[in-house]
């Protein structure tokens, strides 16, 4: 078995994968809740994708001292994918395992969404080529801040109320976040078909992409898991 690694700005998800199906994935909120909770001596690989340099290091020195088996680390020098844009050094170790794991798994042209501290938009072209995409706020990441920078806000569970026009400030709250966050997401997705006049196919992930899903107008898949997926595909390429 092997046990895929993805460390993000605010939480650390894992999978634990036999063969390319994915039996059960955690999260954890330190890399010290992940290793006591998690008997890693039970895989014969670990596959780490990071956006977080100081935990790359950090989860590279506390795994390797309990840990034997092999310890892989997604960079932009490990894949086999077309990124034609100017710097591809520069596309996130996140969004390449989302790449990977739609051009291996589902059809093309495609745009995937991802719901994280970001949102952020990989555009792939009927050649399986990453051509470029767009990066907005997360969902959660908005919400916080409006209520951090607004004194008479409370924090308000991010969920969809039952009318747009809210009657009090936690359904004003939640009815500005979650319909304009799926107004955005939509406007972004028909911006991007106009400008380039293809028959996109949509894939959303992430951690609200299940909550968000059913109120998406616009045909898309559901894929929870595409990150990690993405993470065995790219070690299964190279060995």
């Amino acid at each position: 078995m092997k046990l895929a690694v993805d460390i993000g700005n605010t939480s650390i998800t894992c999978g634990i994968f036999k063969n390319q199906n994915i039996i059960r994935n955690m999260h954890f909120n330190t890399i010290e809740e992940l290793i006591t909770g998690i008997d890693i001596s039970q895989f014969k690989k670990i596959i780490v994708s990071s956006v977080v340099p100081q935990l790359t290091e950090d989860i590279q020195k506390k795994i390797n001292e309990i840990f034997t088996g092999d310890l892989i680390f997604i960079n932009h020098k490990n894949y086999s994918l077309k990124l034609n844009v100017p710097n591809p050094q520069s596309v996130g170790n996140d969004r390449l395992c989302n790449i990977f794991a739609t051009v291996s798994i589902y059809k093309t042209p495609s745009i995937i969404i991802d719901f994280g501290t970001a949102t952020t938009y990989d555009v792939i072209n009927k050649n399986n080529e990453f051509i470029g995409g767009a990066i907005g706020s997360g969902v959660e990441t908005s919400a916080n801040y409006l209520i951090t920078k607004a004194a008479l806000l409370s924090k308000t569970d991010l969920q969809f109320p039952e009318n747009t026009i809210g009657i009090n400030t936690k359904e004003n709250i939640q009815s500005g976040i979650m319909f304009g966050a799926i107004d955005q997401v939509e406007g972004m997705v028909k911006r991007i078909q106009n400008e380039r006049a293809d028959n996109y196919q949509v894939i959303i992930t992430g951690g609200l992409s299940k909550l968000l899903s059913p109120n998406l107008s616009i045909k898309h898949i559901l894929d929870m898991d595409l990150t990690l997926k993405g993470m065995i595909y790219i070690d299964e390429s190279n060995s």
